[in-house]
């Protein structure tokens, strides 16, 4: 058999296959619908809440601030003790802790707003001399502490450091806020306001009119501190005077998201 022969013959399934693939294609495209009023297909109509067209829409955004004075002050405290053995620094540091404890509480700290943090003990060495040398435990208790009213926070820093010693570590201070309701209800409005602001701007540079608002979104915002004065200085001498704390003004942020029509 020549090759032409063995080409033709070997080549009718193939030619065959095409053929009929040719033929069912044919007939899915005629069977398919073809919208013709303008309608949209029922794989592109959109989802509930979703705006229509993706043609024709403005997004944009809007961010806004309420500003007040933070009425909770945190505080992040506890004592640290080292000693040779484990039991000497653990009793140690339980006496420092119920001093500091006790102090906080003469100061109107309430026993709901003390909150244990941690509680460590650890081998403790010393590589001064460029050897491992054990020099017994070291135990350290940590508490958190919520102070309500804001004229007293240096007064309550002080009695701790007092009574806790040489033992006291101090840790952290931050302010907060105990209701934030009305300033996240000021601050969204003011997001509002500026998306809004933001959206007639760009419709006009565009030649455009704005539409109707088809979308409107809350972002949270991760506890964003726009500014805000915090400031704690301890002194060595702090038997002698009281430690200035200035709690200063905080933000409150919120990040609004809309879609408007575009005329």
């Amino acid at each position: 058999m020549d090759k032409v022969s063995h080409f033709f013959r070997s080549s009718v399934p193939f030619f065959a296959a095409v053929g009929l693939l040719s033929l069912v294609a044919c007939g899915t495209a005629a069977q398919a619908p073809s919208p013709t009023d303008g309608s949209l297909t029922p794989e592109a109509a959109p989802a509930p809440g979703q705006v229509a067209s993706a043609y024709d829409t403005l997004r944009v955004s809007g961010v806004g601030k309420a500003t007040g004075t933070p009425d909770l002050t945190n505080l992040a405290l506890g004592v640290s003790v080292t000693a040779e053995t484990v039991a000497e620094a653990r009793n140690t540091a339980a006496q420092s802790m119920t001093d500091v404890l006790a102090a906080l509480k003469e100061q109107g700290v309430l026993d709901a707003d003390i909150t244990t943090s941690h509680f460590r003990i650890h081998e403790e060495y010393d590589y001064s001399l460029q050897t491992r040398q054990k020099v017994g435990y070291t135990v350290s208790n940590g508490v958190t502490v919520v102070v309500r009213e804001s004229d007293t926070v240096a007064a309550v820093i002080d009695a701790a450091v007092a009574a806790g010693g040489d033992h006291i570590e101090f840790n952290h201070i931050s302010f907060s806020f105990s209701d934030t309701a009305g300033m996240e209800k000021e601050a969204r409005q003011a997001a509002v306001a500026d998306m809004l602001e933001k959206a007639t701007q760009l419709a006009g540079f565009a030649g455009r009119e704005l539409g109707d608002l088809k979308l409107l979104s809350d972002v949270p915002v991760d506890s964003e501190r726009f500014s805000g004065n915090q400031l704690l200085s301890l002194r060595a001498e702090a038997a002698a005077f009281d430690t200035p704390i200035a709690v200063g003004e905080d933000d409150i942020a919120v990040v609004v998201y809309g879609v408007y029509e575009l005329k």
